[in-house]
């Protein structure tokens, strides 16, 4: 498959093979624009838009720390051009990359996402050292090995509950933040919830500056 038209083909047979299952793309944000047009026109019902800051216990530290554009400032890119092509409604924004704790969450769902995507966090939870040897097959935590004398260092049943007590206290601070918005949804946040002090962020983001716009006010 090469043009969003095979894209698109076969992704309308998985759908009629298993009843209308949601399909989409996972980017990594680098030509944005360019990247959700093409998923646009191969009839993505969901984008995930991978940001730099991510976690990682393989990637190469070169493509880590300079590939890719920053969650934040791709997720803003991201909602501005969905809902400039009229299907910011239609189409699921799920954003990753860097988003560790409940107030990361809250400050994404304001910008714009319809959901968040863990992986560091989630696996921390569960018992992960960082050890960040994740490619070689030897990770001393048990989760990322195929090794079954490591394996049995990963107690499924315990680190089950340990990742449902994270997501679940999770919610329950984004809730108290909605409160504090004065939602009483966690899809109510948006970009009014938002300000920030640092200019490079408010101007990359849109968010709004919340000093003085024009340095000759502030004297």
């Amino acid at each position: 498959m090469h043009t969003a038209a095979d894209f698109r083909a076969f992704a309308d047979r998985v759908r009629e093979v298993t009843g209308g299952i949601p399909v989409g793309f996972k980017l990594s944000a680098n030509h944005i624009e360019k990247d959700i047009q093409f998923a646009l026109d191969a009839s993505a019902d969901y984008i995930i838009l991978d940001g730099r800051g991510g976690g990682t216990g393989a990637a190469p530290e070169m493509f880590r720390d300079h590939i890719s554009v920053p969650t934040i400032p791709a997720l803003a890119r991201a909602r501005r051009y969905l809902d400039a092509q009229g299907v910011g409604n239609e189409v699921t924004l799920i954003i990753t990359g860097g988003l560790r704790v409940p107030m990361d969450f809250v400050k994404a769902m304001a910008l714009g996402a319809d959901g968040v995507a863990l992986s560091n966090s989630a696996m921390q939870s569960i018992g992960c050292v960082a050890a960040r040897m994740c490619n070689t097959n030897n990770c001393p935590a048990g989760i990322a090995t195929q090794k079954a004398d490591l394996r049995q260092r990963l107690n499924v049943e315990k680190s089950a509950v340990q990742l449902k007590n994270f997501f679940e206290a999770s919610v329950e601070l984004m809730q108290v933040m909605a409160r504090a918005c004065g939602h009483d949804r966690l899809d109510r946040f948006n970009k009014d919830d938002l300000a920030t002090f640092n200019r490079e962020m408010a101007f990359l983001s849109g968010i709004k500056y919340s000093g003085f716009s024009d340095p000759e006010k502030s004297v």
